[in-house]
């Protein structure tokens, strides 16, 4: 037997996730989308940044978690990639924590303390 997950469970598994904290880390990596993918980075002084969570409605009502954040950058970088972890992680650059969701993207290049938004939207079905 297979089960479906009905509206309004969507909800609820969205509320749960934006219940969470999360926290996004740039890489420098490139990847083929892969769900063992990680993000790659050669920066000693890297941080992640808090999130911001809500729920969104793309086909029905708050079907998917939506994830903000800024980072900025501690030197001149060349980012290809974002990650969004369960957790701050400890160390430089931050380790610990699961990375659930994973973007990559064409390079955009940042000079030290250049600030860079990121909006996720992760849709349930």
């Amino acid at each position: 037997m297979t089960a479906r997950t009905q509206n309004a469970g969507l909800a609820r598994v969205t509320a749960a996730l934006a219940a969470l904290s999360w926290y996004f880390q740039l890489g420098t990596g490139s990847a083929a989308a892969a769900s063992a993918n990680v993000v790659t980075t050669t920066s000693t002084t890297e941080s992640r940044a808090a999130c911001t969570t809500s729920q969104v409605t793309t086909s029905v009502t708050n079907d998917t978690l939506q994830l903000t954040g800024t980072i900025t950058a501690a030197g001149t970088r060349a980012i290809t990639e974002v990650g969004a972890f369960d957790a701050a992680g400890s160390g430089s650059p931050p380790t610990g924590g699961n990375m659930d969701y994973y973007c990559d993207f064409s390079t955009i290049n940042l000079a030290a303390n250049d600030s860079i938004a990121f909006t996720l939207k992760v849709q349930y079905t």
